[in-house]
């Protein structure tokens, strides 16, 4: 096919333009895929958002959900008490440049007879790794204030390591998993853990991030799939408009 422009030709070749019309094809729809996660995580964010600003629950309504139906980034709030001989350590939490442990205990709400993990805040590590934080837990009652949210995904963890029991009722623990420390518990667990918040009692550090959407991620990635398709076209363009005598 030929094709003139004043003193320019245009001849492309068969298998370069199906070549060329695959990968210009493969960029835009690449392109248009990043901007669909973009919207889905602006829709994420935004139902987060959303449950933020609503009033705190009962966190024994939550506890009576099954166990797929209980919903994250809830605020809530209970009276019950910690179970003080049973704590966990989350290892590798680094604040202000600090390393140290995320603390979690099992808590019983008043009205419940069922367990979840609550993430009391961080504590530093200090230099000696034998020697865990020492902490103060209220007896009897308490009122607490947090959020639920998922057990949290640690960074890279080279092989599976069971809790690291430094006594009958401290553990250390690389990743929080549920099933496992239902057996240092003693007690079934709930599937999500509950955070405090920083204007709740009984807590230690509490500097709590809002996480962002992440859509800015994805339209990066659709700005540059559009970017490709734009220079693959322009590049096949130069090859094939050539000057004519």
């Amino acid at each position: 096919m030929k094709v003139f422009f004043g003193n320019r030709r245009f001849c492309p070749g068969l298998f370069t333009s199906l070549l060329a019309l695959a990968f210009f094809s493969l960029f835009l729809a690449l392109g248009f895929w990043q901007l669909e996660r973009a919207e889905y995580k602006r829709g994420l964010y935004q139902s987060f958002i959303a449950r933020q600003a609503m009033p705190p629950r009962p966190l024994a309504d939550l506890l009576a959900l099954p166990r797929a139906e209980a919903p994250l980034w809830r605020p809530v709030e209970a009276s019950g008490r910690f179970y003080a001989d049973k704590r966990v350590f989350l290892d590798n939490q680094v604040m202000r440049g600090q390393p140290g442990y995320f603390l979690y205990m099992p808590f019983q709400p008043a009205n419940s007879d069922r367990l979840v993990l609550v993430n009391r805040g961080w504590l530093p590590a200090g230099p000696d790794r034998d020697r865990l934080p020492r902490i103060a837990t209220p007896p009897g009652e308490v009122l607490i204030q947090g959020v639920t949210k998922a057990p949290p995904r640690t960074g890279l963890v080279l092989k599976a390591l069971p809790p690291e029991r430094l006594s009958d009722h401290s553990a250390r623990v690389q990743r929080l998993d549920i099933k496992e420390l239902e057996a240092f518990v003693g007690a079934e667990l709930a599937p999500f853990v509950a955070r405090l918040t920083p204007e709740s009692g009984h807590g230690f550090g509490r500097d709590w991030r809002r996480p962002g959407s992440g859509e800015q991620t994805h339209i990066g990635y659709a700005f540059q799939w559009f970017a490709f398709a734009a220079t693959l076209a322009l590049v096949y363009l130069g090859l094939n408009l050539k000057k004519t005598n």
